[in-house]
């Protein structure tokens, strides 16, 4: 009797414990199409030998289902590389040509006006062929004895440049002196 209680005690039902890890064994085999879960898996099967061995089929599945995944991601790159390519070469490429025609353009126009002289440069060398003047003698110069011959000299260059002379009458300061 004591024997077929120990036989009885071997074909016990198994715990709850090893019924759930079987279905969760289970799922896993059906979610494993899922290339996060694959990942997962098959790190989890390779530190355990144990249990790759006995999961063979699952770690041979997930790591197919990452094989295909890393292909699927190679192939949106390519798609990707030659959208970007396609984009360039519609809008990128009128667009770069465009500017550089613009700014050639912009070069030759420049080309074609006419040169003008520079007056700063003018009224200098004017001014050091005048060598006759308060500066040389030494004497004691105001700043509107200085603006003076420049505001005449630019006042006559603008009036010859319209046609017209330039008058040379005096202007009044808000003090009420004659320059």
């Amino acid at each position: 009797m004591h024997h077929e209680a120990e036989a009885r005690a071997g074909k016990r039902r198994r715990s709850l414990v090893d019924i759930e890890e079987e279905r969760v064994w289970a799922s896993l085999y059906r979610r494993a199409a899922d290339p996060v879960i694959a990942a997962e898996l098959v790190a989890h099967l390779e530190k355990n030998g144990e249990m790759r061995l006995q999961h063979s089929g699952l770690y041979l599945r997930c790591k197919h289902v990452l094989r295909r995944e890393k292909a699927r991601q190679a192939r949106l790159r390519k798609i990707g590389a030659g959208i970007r390519w396609a984009i360039h070469l519609v809008f990128g490429v009128p667009i770069g040509r465009t500017s550089r025609l613009f700014r050639s353009m912009g070069a030759v126009l420049l080309a074609c006006l006419p040169e003008r002289e520079d007056q700063a440069a003018a009224q200098l060398c004017r001014l050091a062929s005048r060598d006759a003047g308060p500066f040389a003698a030494g004497e004691e110069v105001s700043p509107s004895g200085i603006a003076r011959p420049l505001r005449e000299t630019v006042a006559t260059d603008a009036g010859q440049q319209a046609g017209m002379s330039a008058s040379r009458r005096p202007t009044e300061r808000a003090g009420g002196r004659v320059r």
